[in-house]
C-alpha cells in the first residue's frame, strides 16, 4: 500500500544528531511533492523555530504544513496563514505555578518571536532557545503576561523533572495534557492537543484521511501520532518503549530513516 501524506517529527527522525536534515531525505521529501504526496513537519516548536528546515524542504512551493506545538497549531506554509489554533487555557497558570514554585524549574512558552519564562532558572533553562533560535525573556510576573500561549515547557534536571511529573499529571489529567518530550522536557498542552490529534486536525484540512498517513517519531511526543496514523513508523534510535506503539521500526535518524521509509511506502 502506498499512502499520501507523511508526518515527520523533527529531532531525532527528520534531523540527523547534528540537528540538521541530511541531503538524502531532503532529496526524497522533494521527490514525492512532485508526485502529488504532501508532507507535514510535525513538532513541539513553534512554526518560526524551524523556517530554514521548510526552506530547505520546499513545503512553500508544493503546499505542505507544519504542525506546531505538538498539535496545538497548524501552518499552511503555501499560504501563509494558520488554519487551526487552540490556545493555551491560561487561567492554570497560577495553579501550575502553586506546585512548582518552589523548585529548580524554570517555566517557558515558545511564542512565535521569543521564548518567555518565569519562575527560576538552571542550567537547562535555555537548551529550547538554543535549539529553535530564538530570544529568551525571563519575567518574574510570567502568571500575568498578556500573550497568547500555544504550550507550557517546563525545563529542568531529569531528576528534578521526573519528582514534578506525577504530581503534575495527577493534579491537571484529563484537565491538561502532561507529558515528557525529553528527560529535561516536561510538557503541558490543552487536553485535547497531542500530535495524534493533530494528524485528525490535518486529515480535516488536506481532505487526505489518517489511514492514508504514515507518521514517523522517535520521542514520547510521538507516541499519539505513531498509533493513529496508517502506518506508524518508530525510529531505531527512539527512547525506550515508543516502539511498542508503532507498526514498524525502521533505521536510525543518521542512517536516513526517512528517505527509506518514502522510497518503500509512499514513492
Amino acid at each position: 500500500m502506498k499512502y499520501d501524506l507523511i508526518a515527520l517529527d523533527m529531532d531525532g527522525t527528520l534531523c540527523n544528531d547534528e540537528k540538521e536534515i541530511p541531503q538524502e531525505n531532503i532529496d526524497a521529501i522533494i521527490e514525492m511533492q512532485k508526485m502529488g504526496k504532501t508532507v507535514a513537519v510535525v513538532t513541539g516548536r513553534p512554526e518560526s523555530g524551524i523556517l530554514p528546515f521548510i526552506q530547505e524542504l520546499r513545503l512553500k512551493d508544493f503546499g505542505g504544513y507544519v504542525v506546531s506545538y505538538n498539535g496545538g497549531r497548524i501552518y499552511s506554509v503555501k499560504k501563509d496563514k494558520i488554519l487551526y489554533n487552540c490556545p493555551f487555557p491560561k487561567e492554570y497558570l497560577k495553579e501550575i505555578f502553586d506546585i512548582v514554585g518552589d523548585s529548580s524549574i524554570t517555566v517557558t512558552s515558545p511564542l512565535d518571536k521569543k521564548i518567555v519564562a518565569g519562575n527560576s532558572l538552571n542550567d537547562y533553562s535555555y537548551t529550547e532557545a538554543n535549539i529553535v533560535g530564538l530570544p529568551f525573556e525571563f519575567f518574574d510576573d510570567f502568571v500575568n503576561l498578556d500573550v497568547e500561549m500555544n504550550k507550557l515547557l517546563l525545563v529542568g534536571d531529569p531528576v528534578v523533572i521526573e519528582k514534578y511529573l506525577p504530581v503534575l499529571q495527577k493534579t491537571f489529567e484529563p484537565r491538561l495534557h502532561v507529558f515528557l518530550s525529553e528527560p529535561f522536557f516536561l510538557e503541558i498542552t490543552p487536553a485535547n492537543v497531542n500530535k495524534g490529534e493533530g494528524l485528525h486536525s490535518l486529515a480535516k484540512i488536506t481532505g487526505i484521511p489518517v489511514s492514508k498517513m504514515v507518521a514517523m517519531g522517535d520521542s514520547y511526543n510521538d507516541i499519539e501520532m505513531l498509533r493513529e496514523a496508517g502506518l506508524g513508523v518508530a525510529m531505531k534510535n527512539c527512547k525506550e518503549g515508543v516502539e511498542k506503539y508503532a507498526d514498524i521500526t525502521t533505521v536510525t535518524n543518521n542512517e536516513c530513516g526517512v528517505a527509506k521509509i518514502i522510497r518503500e511506502y509512499i514513492i
